[in-house]
């Protein structure tokens, strides 16, 4: 009898409405606490995540084609770029413009996607992402426009390599209206050293400079494997070179700047093949002395009248009509 009234009491003790409060309240506690502590871990992961995310994409940014711009393509300067960030990468919007006499023009709008991990892709490009190559006649060449505007695209003629035909669109360029602003591309008889380009060309109108970044194997190479003059020509695109600064032209600073860009590309990884390849040209072109690189052509703005000066020069080899724009 004794044992069924301690058992009674203490199921009436478990039972005990001011004991199930207290349980309830520290349930109640214990899951606010759980609450607070995942939404706090939450938080904090998701702003570890999203910041150390853009931290990375940044730093990939930062190793882009800035640096890569700065010394490649004909007369193409990059603009600026925006960038909208998502979690895992990053969309990269670009502009790229030409400088023809006082005027620049929108060349090339790119768009582009930065991930996190693996290689950044070209997703669209308004110069077109292909090329539909066709014989002009008239010209007597292969003629490439640029499908955002419809301008033509320079080529540039290798001094080391023979061709079928040779353009000497300069001439053109010297009888088109004086309102016009031309953009010429210049081929040289053979590299040329900057002192002289300074004697030879000086450097008023001159707006770029072909780097000579071949090299022997590669022209013999050419030279055997390509059949016509519009496969051994340099797309004006893809040609390494830098701009000339007219209030320090033809400077020694230029060169060693390009250099050691082409140098911070190589160590960076940054387009790897094509910055490999030029290296190599002018490291076997200077002798290993990269002060003293060649030059293999040019690229000059203006009006007509101010480009009749370049039109019977002995060391232009071949010229090709570029963009053209009116002056006013």
């Amino acid at each position: 009898m004794s044992d069924k009234k301690e058992q009674q009491e203490e199921i009436d003790f478990i039972n005990h409405t001011s004991l199930q409060t207290a349980v309830k309240k520290s349930k109640r506690k214990q899951l606010v606490k759980y609450i607070f502590i995942s939404i706090i871990t939450t938080v904090v992961s998701l702003y570890v995540l999203i910041n150390g995310s853009q931290y990375v994409l940044n730093k990939k940014i930062d190793n882009e084609d800035y640096l890569f711009e700065m010394i490649h393509g004909a007369n193409i300067n990059l603009e600026g770029s925006s960038y909208d960030y998502n979690l895992f990468s990053a969309r990269e919007d670009s502009m790229y413009m030409k400088t023809i006499g006082n005027r620049t023009i929108v060349w090339d709008k790119t768009v582009k996607t930065i991930p996190i991990f693996g290689k950044s892709k070209l997703v669209e490009r308004g110069s077109g992402m292909g090329e539909t190559l066709s014989f002009n006649k008239e010209a007597k060449r292969v003629i490439r426009y640029n499908y955002f505007n419809n301008q033509r695209k320079l080529d540039f003629y290798y001094p080391k390599l023979n061709y079928d035909y040779l353009p000497h669109e300069i001439d053109i360029a010297a009888t088109l209206d004086d309102n016009k602003l031309i953009e010429v591309g210049l081929s040289f008889t053979k590299p040329l050293s900057i002192k002289e380009l300074q004697k030879k060309i000086g450097y008023e109108n001159v707006n770029w400079l072909w780097v000579d970044t071949s090299y022997s194997a590669q022209m013999e190479r050419m030279t055997k494997e390509l059949p016509s003059d519009d496969l051994k020509t340099k797309g004006g695109g893809g040609a390494f070179g830098f701009d000339v600064n007219p209030e320090v032209p033809y400077s020694q600073d230029q060169v060693q700047h390009f250099n050691e860009t082409l140098k911070q590309l190589y160590n960076k990884k940054i387009h790897k093949n094509e910055v490999k390849e030029a290296i190599k040209g002018i490291k076997e072109n200077t002798n290993s002395n990269p002060s003293n690189i060649k030059f293999n052509g040019a690229v000059v703005t203006g009006t007509a009248k101010e480009l009749k000066k370049f039109q019977h020069m002995d060391i232009i080899r071949a010229s090709v009509l570029g963009a053209t724009i009116d002056k006013y």
